[in-house]
């Protein structure tokens, strides 16, 4: 709950606008004081007023009656220290609110800066999203459509797979096809630096693509890269047995992180929460047990805690197994419902018992970032903010990207939209697109 003293103010307006995401960040003091760090009360009421979808300088400046000069000044210092982005569309200039994560949160902590106090921000950041727990819990448990994904890695993947590997599957293929790569200091780790926590893996090693790596690169939040070496960046990842997370789409993803299990905050929270089968890839870590010597380094190595170490009583112990062990021969076991499917302990395996292989159930990838959103918003009930967000910006065009989002639902999905909307005239043009029988009255 905010405290009083922050009730009706600038950052309080703030909350209850980031809050209109599908993935948002509940009220708390730590809340406003990180927001107060980021920037400054006329900026939080200005933010505050902002709409979800995208917007230009001229509709900002109507929004808070200043002149288009004034508005556009303000937008380019928000900008300029990646609050919101400016990316451009159609061939204008347009501007956006990016959620707090992935968003602005990291952003902030994506390169060393002297304009804040990083360290500060950091413990704040950790207070709130890891001890207080409702920021994570709210981002992760909300529904089966996450804002991210795991990608396996494809050198672990069996020949027998890897031709029903699809495209928006393999990292190397974002890459390859991305039209602006960015590379960054990894969030997590530069938080954790500042604690005295981190780790000894790679900092500078956190992927932007598309339009959110244009806007970082244009502001020198990002160090623009050529494909061939984030190619180089994505193996030395692999190396120290980070997994790849990204965004949770087909097209045009926008980040791939390379999280490791001590700091990562994506990692940290599949294991707090038990979310792996809402995150995972379309992979899934099998043993050969007639292979398996009990070794236990696949266990030691796994990020997130999917695999035990178990007693097989009914195996006889092996000279190179050492002498008998009198409680049974140990085996690996992994435990599915935990399992990513990252394939970070198939290569620590000496004798190749693991593997992976396709799961029974595909994982649903959204098509692109407004069906995505689109789905989260129907999942969490905010699919009506999402579509009646400031009506002075609504459109048929506006309209038409999001009724489009919804038609790629499956039907239940799509049904629970059309309930939230609550117009009988969206109801008959979502049915009518869609070849089905317009509910009748009742």
């Amino acid at each position: 709950m905010a405290h009083n003293h922050t009730h009706g103010s600038p950052y309080s307006r703030l909350a209850e606008r980031l809050n209109r995401f599908p993935q948002g960040a509940p009220e708390s003091k730590l809340l406003f004081d990180i927001l107060k760090i980021l920037m400054t009360e006329r900026e939080a009421g200005l933010m505050a007023q902002l709409p979800i979808k995208p917007f230009s300088a001229h509709q900002a400046a109507e929004i808070w009656k200043l002149s288009d000069c004034e508005a556009q000044k303000a937008l380019d210092e928000l900008a300029r220290r990646a609050i919101i982005v400016d990316i451009e569309q159609d061939g204008r200039q347009v501007y956006a609110v990016p959620p707090p994560m992935a968003g602005f949160f990291e952003f902030s902590l994506m390169r060393v800066r002297d304009d804040i106090d990083q360290k500060t921000l950091s413990e704040l950041f950790y207070q709130y999203i890891t001890v207080e727990e409702d920021f994570m819990r709210d981002l992760v448990c909300g529904g089966d459509i996450q804002m991210g994904r795991i990608f396996p890695q494809e050198p672990q993947i069996p020949d027998e797979y890897a031709l029903h590997v699809l495209d928006y599957e393999r990292a190397t293929n974002v890459i390859d096809t991305a039209s602006h790569i960015g590379i960054s200091m990894c969030y997590c780790r530069h938080k954790a630096l500042h604690a005295g926590t981190v780790c000894d893996a790679p900092m500078d090693i956190c992927m932007t693509f598309n339009t959110t790596a244009a806007t970082l690169i244009k502001h020198g939040h990002a160090r623009q890269v050529e494909a061939a070496e984030c190619r180089d960046l994505l193996a030395q990842a692999y190396d120290h047995n980070l997994v790849q997370f990204g965004e949770n789409v087909r097209r045009r993803v926008n980040f791939i992180c390379n999280c490791c299990s001590c700091c990562c905050e994506a990692l940290l929270a599949i294991k707090r929460f038990g979310v792996a089968q809402t995150i995972c890839s379309n992979y899934i870590s099998r043993i050969e047990e007639s292979k398996c010597v009990g070794c236990g380094k696949c266990e030691k190595i796994c990020p997130v805690n999917a695999i035990e170490m178990t007693e097989d009583k009914n195996a006889a112990c092996s000279s190179s197994e050492g002498a008998a062990r009198e409680n049974g021969v140990k085996r690996a076991r992994v435990i599915p419902e935990r399992c990513i499917g990252c394939g970070v302990c198939i290569k620590h395996c000496p004798t190749k018992a693991l593997q992976l292989e396709p799961r029974p159930n595909r994982m649903i990838t959204p098509l692109d970032t407004t069906h995505k959103v689109v789905a989260m918003a129907t999942e969490r009930g905010k699919l009506q903010e999402l579509i009646f967000d400031n009506k002075v910006l609504f459109s048929h065009r506006l309209l038409g990207g999001v009724l489009g989002a919804i038609l790629k639902l499956p039907g239940l999905q799509r049904s629970f939209a059309q309930a939230q909307l609550k117009s009988r005239y969206l109801e008959t043009l979502i049915s009518r697109a869609a070849g089905e029988e317009p509910p009748s009255d009742r």
